[in-house]
């Protein structure tokens, strides 16, 4: 079955002009904020490979309404049957695709495969008309009919599925059943559903209403008052009103239901489930938001299926299940207004894995862990109190940059559009080396003093009361001795059992004890913080912004001011 190459869109709703290659792709997965195009695209795609001769248009379809300039979407599909290739179909327009996946018109001195071109156009009249686009100028363009359009199988699966089961023409059923009868076959039997409709009818008419013949008998005899020979009459179906055709034949499930009155992501899975078996595991799929109306459990399982199937597959999603299955090269980013994909770099798929609702955000802080992490989300639930813009009403996402890889995170984030800030400690030298390199890549860094951990940072920068609050929270999960270890680690003075009327004199002392490194008897170096947990850092960046006035000064409070101001700016 056929695979797409590539899609042209011109004046189609919120696109102006695209053109993405999807040569080598097989699974294509659309990411987008709300309506950046995603949808658009897959309708494109089914549009312009419909097996419908009649779609409707309307105005609102060209792009800003303007109905002076034509909609144009143009699909070329490599992996065409013998029946494409017939000269008396498609086989005189054939192009070819090169070793490089390049569009090249002259295929038989090509050495790669051979391609089909089609394109839809759409006048002001809104009457859609499917060409074939030859390899060589032509001033007139050949066709392309329904039926032959037909053959590709390509339908999307959308919030409208109902229609895929029933058996009438233009729906995959139908195409299901095409398969397997010869031309001759169809030829001798006709329309085989609107046949086994006319058996219906007769058996219907065989057996008639029996229960209403004791009042049709009633009516015989008053008409024979009349004079009028009626004796012959039963009860049967009109077809006036219920039309002899193939869409009323649908199918239902074993307790004579339906499938259209089916929950959603039931009915999903049977329409992927329907076009998998028409196109034998290779054709195109489209579906548009995956996820709706399934289990986590189902999505992934789902998502996992169709990577091993030969289909290439397109979908849309806005679902951290589904993000979690995909290798980060099946993700395609797209944005408002641009003209191509961006392609997400397998460099990225630690934090996908990790992170995944960072790919549907429109800001992303990269923070170097948890502690990190933490103190973003406290200061968002701050800003929440204050009555201030929460983080996703911004489009902001905290993603976790897992140490030393948070460099490689925000470049690739930042290449693929996203604005991006970092968030991160200045004892590490590896991250210490890189930080002038993410900036001249238009990356805020936010950092600590020199060879400061975050922990160190804090105790350094807070207030006394706020100092109390941290280490009051530290011993209610660990307890006194804990503290009283770390002092003792780290060679510092005996912690005291009055340290809450010491004041500032242990400001320094905890900050050392919060973050250290000591070497174990293996050789290996232990290192031991308070509050490498996301949850610890929510505490901290709450405390932190309850005492934000009296530390605008320190390296701490620029930079919570700084990403706070960060996040509000569009």
């Amino acid at each position: 079955m056929a695979t797409l190459h590539s899609i042209s869109i011109k004046n189609f709703r919120c696109i102006k002009k695209f053109h993405q290659n999807f040569w080598g792709k097989k699974l294509v997965c659309l990411i987008g904020r709300g309506d950046s195009g995603k949808s658009t695209i897959l309708d494109a795609i089914s549009y312009v490979l419909s097996p419908s001769w009649n779609l409707s248009f309307y105005d609102t379809d060209f792009y800003n309404c303007n109905t002076d300039d034509p909609i144009e979407i143009e699909a070329t599909l490599t992996g065409l049957d013998d029946y494409f290739l017939n000269e008396t179909r498609a086989g005189l327009y054939i192009r070819g695709i090169d070793q490089h996946g390049n569009i090249v018109d002259d295929f038989e001195e090509s050495e790669g495969v051979p391609a089909l071109t089609i394109r839809l156009i759409v006048q002001n009249d809104l009457e859609p008309k499917w060409y074939i686009v030859p390899f060589e100028d032509a001033e007139e363009l050949p066709g392309i009919k329904a039926t032959t359009r037909a053959r590709l199988g390509v339908y999307l699966i959308s919030d409208y599925t109902d229609r895929h089961f029933s058996w009438n023409k233009g729906n995959p059923l139908y195409n299901l059943l095409k398969q397997q009868e010869t031309e001759q076959q169809d030829n001798e039997r006709g329309n085989i559903v609107v046949n086994a409709l006319r058996e219906g009818k007769q058996k219907i008419d065989d057996n008639g209403f029996q229960d209403l013949q004791k009042a049709i008998k009633k009516v015989v005899n008053k008409a024979e008052e009349f004079g009028v020979d009626i004796s012959e009459t039963t009860s049967t179906l009109d077809f006036k009103d219920i039309a002899l055709k193939d869409s009323k034949v649908v199918l239902h499930d074993a307790e004579k239901i339906p499938f259209r009155l089916k929950g959603k992501g039931i009915k999903r899975l049977i329409s992927i489930a329907i076009q998998l078996t028409l196109s034998d595991d290779k054709g195109i799929i489209l579906i548009d938001e995956i996820e709706q109306g399934l289990e986590p459990d189902r999505i992934q399982h789902l998502v996992s299926q169709l990577k091993k199937s030969d289909s290439q597959v397109f979908i849309t999603t806005h679902s951290r299940d589904v993000a979690v299955e995909l290798d980060a090269t099946d993700i395609m980013v797209i944005r408002k207004g641009k003209e191509v994909l961006m392609q997400v770099s397998g460099e990225l798929q630690g934090c996908i894995r990790k992170n995944p609702e960072a790919l549907f955000a429109k800001k992303i802080v990269i923070c170097e862990g948890a502690t990190e992490v933490g103190i973003c989300r406290g200061v968002n639930q701050n800003r929440v109190e204050q009555g201030k813009k929460n983080a996703a009403y911004n489009g902001v996402r905290f993603a976790d940059g897992t140490g030393t890889n948070l460099v490689n995170y925000a470049k690739g984030f930042k290449t693929l559009g996203y604005d991006v800030i970092v968030l991160c400690d200045s004892d590490d030298t590896n991250i210490n080396d890189q930080k002038q390199d993410l900036n001249d890549f238009g990356i805020q860094v936010l950092d600590c003093d020199n060879n400061n951990a975050i922990e160190n940072q804090i105790f350094t920068d807070l207030p006394w009361d706020a100092v109390k609050k941290l280490v009051n929270y530290r011993m209610e999960a660990k307890g006194f001795e804990s503290i009283r270890r770390d002092f003792a680690n780290n060679d510092l003075d005996e912690f005291p059992e009055d340290w809450e009327n010491r004041g500032n004199e242990l400001h320094n002392n905890f900050a050392v004890a919060s973050a250290y490194k000591k070497m174990k008897e293996n050789g290996t170096e232990e290192q031991k913080s308070w509050f490498k947990r996301i949850d610890h850092g929510e505490f901290i960046g709450e405390t932190a912004c309850k005492y934000l006035e009296t530390m605008k000064e320190t390296r701490l409070g620029k930079n919570i001011e700084n990403l706070m101001q960060w996040m509000e700016d569009e």
